[in-house]
């Protein structure tokens, strides 16, 4: 009976702790004028490169409509430009441009600045244990739910 006891404080714990970590990336993401999901793309495209809009669909773990309105918005600010995917006239790939590159190049130093920030009170063999034990509960829960995030 301890176990199941110990196995709901994990999750209010995990559940508490995601979401004040998403409140302060949510606060950093809004100072550069963008949201979660916008931020998430520009970051995405800029470590990747140029991707299928459906990678980043999958990636934001988002529709494809809703993606659409994202990558609007960004084409809008001139951060991204849409390409159809020379070989498969079906997909349309999603690049920074110039300008997308030149801003996320500016802000990203200080996002990582708030990831140390948060992150300060634990060793770095803690985080890399942290992040091995929350893939295991990952994939556990993956499997459990038939394969499907």
């Amino acid at each position: 009976m301890k176990e199941n006891k110990e196995f709901l404080k994990l999750t209010t714990v995990l559940f508490r702790t995601m979401q004040n970590v998403e409140s302060v990336l949510r606060k950093d993401v809004q100072t550069y004028n963008l949201n979660p999901t916008e931020f998430g793309t520009l970051e995405h495209l800029y470590h990747k490169g140029k991707q299928p809009i459906q990678n980043v669909c999958d990636r934001m773990l988002m529709a494809n409509s809703s993606m659409t309105y994202v990558v609007d918005k960004l084409e809008h600010r001139g951060f991204v430009m849409r390409q159809q995917d020379e070989k498969d006239r079906r997909n349309t790939m999603i690049d920074l441009t110039e300008s997308g590159k030149i801003f996320f190049e500016g802000i990203f130093p200080s996002h990582v600045q708030t990831l140390n920030h948060i992150y300060q009170a634990l060793e770095p063999e803690e985080v890399t244990q942290l992040i091995h034990s929350l893939k295991k509960i990952g994939y556990q829960a993956m499997a459990l739910n038939g394969g499907k995030k």
